[in-house]
This record gives C-alpha cells, structure tokens and sequence, in this order.
C-alpha cells in the first residue's frame, strides 16, 4: 500500500513537471499582447511618461507587442533604459504570461539652474547633474544669477564649485521642512556669492548669506515669518537680512 501511494505522488510528481515544461514552451510560442510601466518619481510633472518609454524603445528598434515571447529580450531592454537621462534604476523588466512589465525609478529633481551664461539644467535630491526639461517647470526650486557652471552630464555637484554646491546645500536643507519649501522657491546667486532667497509670500527678498549657520538663520527666518511678520507692515521695508548670527534685520526703504 505505502508503495501504490509512494508510485502514484512520484507519477503525480513527473506529471506537473512535464506541464510546466509544456506550458513553459506554449507560452514562448504565444504572442506580447501588452506593456505595462510603473514609474516612481517624488516629483508631480514626471520627467518620462509611459509614452516617452515606449517612444525610447521604438527608437532602439524594440517591438514588444506582437512579438513572439521568446524573441523578446528583457536584458536589452533593461540595458537600453539604462542609459536614459533621467531613469535612475530600472527595477524590473520580465514577461508575466503575455505582458511585459517595466518598472523604472526617476530622479528626484531638487534644483533647476539659471546658469549666467544662458544655460539651464537640473541638480536632483543627490546634486546629480541632469539636462533641463520644462516637465519639471513649475514642480523644483529655481536658481539663477552668479553661476558660472556648465553641465556635466552624470555628475554630482561639488564643493570644488561653491556657488552652486552653497544653492544646492541650502536648497536641500529648505525641501526637507515643508514650511520653508513651501515658503522659498527662488533662490539667486548675487556677485558677491551671497544667496538671496525670494519668498512666495510678501515682497521681502532675504539676505541669507553663505552656508554657513544655514539651519539657525532658516529657524530664525520661521520665527519671523509666524511671529513677526503678520503685524508688520512689509511695504515699509526693502529687504531682510539673516546674514548676522541669531539676529535678523529689516531694512526700511530710502
């Protein structure tokens, strides 16, 4: 009896293998008959579009729907996603049954740059370099004024390049509180390498200086925007000015 049992799950056992080696076979002789893309990105206007994808693989002579599985090659489709601009990983390319799904993460972009000589492009959270897309418009911190740089494709942003490793630094620290992103999302560059931040509300620009002490003169510009600020009368005053430790000042206008 033990032996009948023993006998009949290896026979059961062999059946579902030779199933799944045949379904296995069916399913590469079937036909893609879908695409599906996920994309992550923090930022509200992504940088590619599920239509932008398809677009770079059409390009790369990459036709998937229509085409038998067994021709369609996910590592080069993985590889030719790659080298996009703004896909930071490509997390999954595989055929589930006749659909083939991609997933792919963005950059976050942080920081568009106004560069003196024209020139625009896009730091992300991690001061990676990336060329400008107007996508991205409305959705990041826009600088401009003194910033000699020239884009370098792939590359992060350093101390070597103070003018905009300073904006860059001080740009981080205002998207991680939601009060100052929400409050600054122009920052300058003046010719005499000082950050001025230009609020979203009143018409005070803000002397805010170097990166040093950045922290400190953002709680102090809160201080002021919460406690301060709503008795005052801002139409009286040129500009304020947090360059000078745990103080700021109001100047009036001549």
């Amino acid at each position: 009896m033990k032996i009948a049992k023993f006998i009949v799950s290896i026979v059961l056992f062999l059946g579902i293998i030779v199933l799944s080696i045949w379904a296995i076979i069916k399913s590469e002789d079937q036909t893609c008959n879908e695409i599906s893309v996920f994309i992550q990105s923090s930022n509200e206007n992504v940088l590619l579009s599920k239509s932008d994808i398809l677009e770079i693989l059409k390009k790369n002579h990459i036709k998937c729907v229509g085409e038998v599985i067994k021709d369609i090659e996910p590592a080069t489709i993985h590889n030719i996603l790659a080298q996009e601009n703004y896909i930071k990983s490509v997390d999954k390319v595989h055929l589930i049954g006749t659909k083939l799904q991609i997933d792919v993460t963005l950059y976050n972009i942080l920081l568009k740059v106004n560069c003196k000589t024209g020139e625009k492009f896009l730091l992300d959270e991690n001061g990676v370099y990336l060329p400008y897309s107007p996508k991205v418009e409305n959705d990041v911190i826009v600088t401009k004024g003194n910033i000699p740089y020239s884009f370098h494709k792939k590359e992060i942003v350093s101390p070597d390049e103070p003018e905009l490793y300073e904006i860059f630094s001080v740009a981080s620290l205002i998207n991680k509180d939601p009060f100052y992103s929400k409050l600054f999302r122009h920052l300058d560059m003046n010719e005499k390498q000082e950050i001025v931040l230009h609020p979203s509300v009143g018409n005070l620009p803000v002397m805010f200086g170097t990166l040093q002490d950045a922290q400190n003169k953002l709680k102090t510009l809160k201080y002021m925007y919460e406690e301060v600020l709503p008795y005052m009368n801002d139409d009286k005053y040129a500009q304020l000015d947090v360059r000078f430790k745990n103080r700021i000042v109001a100047t009036k206008k001549s």
